[in-house]
C-alpha cells in the first residue's frame, strides 16, 4: 500500500526525480555546505517539488514546497523513519533508545517522559537564571571590546541549559561537547567524516570527559532528589528520567541515561546558540531595530527583573525572534529513511531511499513571505508567519517537532532582551554580508564578531561616565 499525494500518476513507478547537477566527486555536497536552505530552494524552483542531490557516495531524495510539509506532518510518522538516520547516533554514545532515533509508539513515550523536562514552563521559572547568567557576561565586556558571537552564545546558552534542565552547569565542557556532537555528527548522520575521526585521541578524551561528567550528573541527582518545595529543588529532567520506564516497563539504563544528560547540553550547542546569534546580527544589521528593542527591554525590566509577563509582552523581539527563525532556520531540513514505497509528486520514492524533507524552503517562496530573502519582523508583528498553515516549519513537523521549541524561542529572547538591556552593540564589519555555514548545522560563522559601544545601565561596574 502507498500513499499518494498531489500530482501522482499512473507511470509514477517508472519514473526518477530529476538528478540535480553537481561538481565532480563531490555532486553537490559543497553547496549543502555552503547554506543548504539557499541550494534547496533554487532547486525547487527549477525541478519542482521533487528532485535528487549526489553527496560523494550517496544520492539524497528530496521533498520541498507546501505539499512536502503537509506529507511530512500527516504521513511522515508513517512512511519516513528516524532510525537508520540517527541511530548510529545513538550507538556510538552506547544507547539505543535516543528519542530522536525513535519511531511510532518508543517515541511517543520518551516525548512523554521527556515533555516536562523541555517545556516552556522550565524556563519562565528560571528567568533569573537567565538573566543572571547573561547579565554576569554583559558586564564583563568593555567599551571598544570585540568578540567571536557563535563561541559567546554557545557558552551563555550551554550553561543555561544545563543549569535548567539538568541541574549542572557544564563549566570547562564546552569543548569537549562541541568535539562529541560535532564529529559524530559529521560521521554518523550526515556522514560527510570518515569512521576513523572516532578513533581519534582528542574525540575519545572528549568522549570519556562527557560520559564521565554525565556520571556526576547522575550520582548527584540520586543523593540529592527533588524537595517537597519545588522552589527549594524542583524536579528536573534528569529526576524524570531517573523516575520513568521505558515503553516495556523496564528502567533506563545507565547509557541511555548519560546520553540523554549529554542531549540536554547538545540541546543549544549547535541549535539555540546559532539561532540566538543570528538573531542578533540580524537585529543589528536592521536600522534602528537594537534601539527599538533596548526600549522595550527597559520597559521589561521596569520592576527590576525580567518577568514571564514582561518577557512575552516584549512584542518587537518577539517579532525579530519568528523573522529571525523563519529567514535563518538553523534545521534547514528533516532527514528520513524510507520506511515503505509511497507516491509523491508523481514520482515513486522507494523503500530504503535516504531522503531530505526541506520543509524550510516554504520559508524563502514568495507566494507565503513577500520578499523572503529579507529579514523583515513587520511580516510576523502581523503574523505573517502563520497566516498559511504548514509554511513555518523552523522546528519541523509531524511526530518529530522539537519538544524544546517553545523553550528555544523563550531563551533566545530572554538573553537579547537582557543583553540589549546592559549594552549597546555592532557588528565590528558592518558591511559584511550575513552568511551561513553549515558545518555541521547552519550558524552565521565562527569569524562574525561584535563590539560592546557601551555601557547602558548605570549600576555597571565598567559603564561609562
Amino acid at each position: 500500500m502507498t500513499a499518494t499525494t498531489s500530482g501522482f500518476s499512473a507511470t509514477s513507478a517508472d519514473r526518477l526525480p530529476p538528478l540535480v547537477p553537481g561538481l565532480p566527486l563531490l555532486g553537490n555536497a559543497l553547496a549543502l555546505r555552503m547554506d543548504p536552505l539557499e541550494h534547496l530552494t533554487q532547486m525547487y524552483h527549477q525541478h519542482g517539488s521533487a528532485f535528487r542531490i549526489r553527496i560523494p557516495g550517496r544520492t539524497i531524495w528530496v521533498m520541498a514546497g507546501l505539499a512536502a510539509n503537509e506529507f511530512l506532518a500527516r504521513e511522515g510518522e508513517r512512511y519516513l523513519g528516524s532510525e537508520a538516520v540517527f541511530g548510529p547516533f545513538g550507538a556510538e554514545l552506547g544507547s539505543d533508545a535516543l528519542m530522536v532515533a525513535l519511531d511510532g509508539a518508543p517515541h511517543r513515550h520518551q516525548r512523554k517522559v521527556q515533555r516536562r523536562g523541555y517545556s516552556r514552563k522550565v524556563i519562565l521559572a528560571e528567568l533569573p537564571l537567565v538573566d543572571s547568567c547573561t547579565r554576569d557576561v554583559a558586564r564583563n565586556w568593555v567599551p571598544g571590546q570585540t568578540f567571536p558571537l557563535l563561541a559567546q552564545m554557545q557558552e551563555v546558552v550551554v550553561e543555561q541549559l544545563g543549569i535548567m534542565i539538568a541541574g549542572r552547569p557544564a563549566h570547562g565542557l564546552l569543548d569537549d561537547l562541541r568535539i562529541l556532537l560535532n564529529t559524530n555528527l559529521r560521521v554518523n548522520v550526515l556522514k560527510m567524516a570518515p569512521r576513523v575521526m572516532l578513533r581519534l585521541p582528542r574525540y575519545r578524551r572528549a568522549y570519556t570527559h562527557v560520559m564521565a561528567f554525565g556520571d556526576e550528573v547522575l550520582e548527584w541527582h540520586r543523593s540529592h532528589p527533588p524537595t517537597a518545595s519545588p522552589a527549594e529543588r524542583a524536579p528536573n529532567l534528569v529526576d524524570d528520567l531517573l523516575a520513568a520506564v521505558d515503553e516495556t516497563g523496564q528502567p533506563y539504563s545507565r547509557q541511555m541515561l548519560l546520553t540523554s544528560i549529554a542531549g540536554s547540553y547538545f540541546a543549544g550547542l549547535d541549535t539555540v546558540a546559532s539561532s540566538v546569534s543570528f538573531l542578533l546580527a540580524a537585529i543589528l544589521r536592521t536600522p534602528g531595530l537594537q534601539r527599538t528593542i533596548a526600549a522595550e527591554a527597559d520597559v521589561a525590566f521596569a520592576g527590576g527583573e525580567l518577568t514571564p509577563s514582561s518577557l512575552q509582552g516584549m512584542a518587537t523581539l518577539h517579532a525579530a525572534t519568528l523573522e529571525s527563525l523563519r529567514r535563518y532556520p538553523v534545521a534547514p531540513f528533516t532527514p528520513r529513511t524510507v520506511n515503505e514505497d509511497f507516491d509523491f509528486a508523481g514520482y515513486r520514492f522507494p523503500a530504503g531511499a535516504e531522503v531530505f524533507v526541506a520543509q524550510t524552503v516554504t520559508h524563502m517562496l514568495d507566494e507565503y513571505f513577500a520578499d523572503p530573502l529579507v529579514f523583515n519582523p513587520r511580516r510576523a508583528a502581523h503574523d505573517g508567519v502563520r497566516k498559511t498553515p504548514m509554511t513555518y516549519a523552523p522546528f519541523t513537523l509531524g511526530a518529530h517537532t522539537c519538544l524544546g521549541a517553545g523553550l528555544a524561542e523563550l531563551q533566545m529572547m530572554a538573553i537579547v532582551a537582557v543583553l540589549l538591556h546592559e549594552v549597546e552593540l555592532e557588528l565590528a564589519k558592518p558591511t559584511r554580508k550575513l552568511r551561513v555555514h553549515a558545518t555541521p548545522l547552519p550558524h552565521p560563522g565562527r569569524r562574525l564578531r561584535l563590539r560592546v559601544v557601551r555601557h547602558r545601565r548605570p549600576d555597571s561596574k565598567t559603564a561609562e561616565v
